[in-house]
């Protein structure tokens, strides 16, 4: 992957996780309980926090993503490293 690619692929990525973080924000702040007396304000609070879960997984997976493409890079400049000490 050429530097500008990965340079690309990775502000894209900060863009999401802004995004995605605003968004669990956003809905973490809708998550109230108390607020929830009947049964159809519950079944939405079920929604929110569900909301929240996939929202949060979503946010962990791009975060992974980011650490194996960095892990990729390094691996890639170690091995070229090791092919000029030769």
């Amino acid at each position: 992957m050429s530097t500008s690619t990965h340079s690309a692929d990775r502000s894209d990525r900060e863009a999401v996780l802004d995004r995605l973080a605003e968004t669990i924000e956003a809905t973490h702040q809708r998550i109230d309980p108390a607020e929830a007396t009947s049964p159809d304000e519950q079944k939405l609070q079920i929604k929110w926090i569900r909301t929240l879960g996939y929202l949060s997984g979503q946010y962990r997976k791009l975060l992974n993503d980011e650490e194996l493409d960095e892990m990729a890079a390094e691996l890639e400049l170690l091995h070229d490293d090791g092919g000029h000490d030769e």
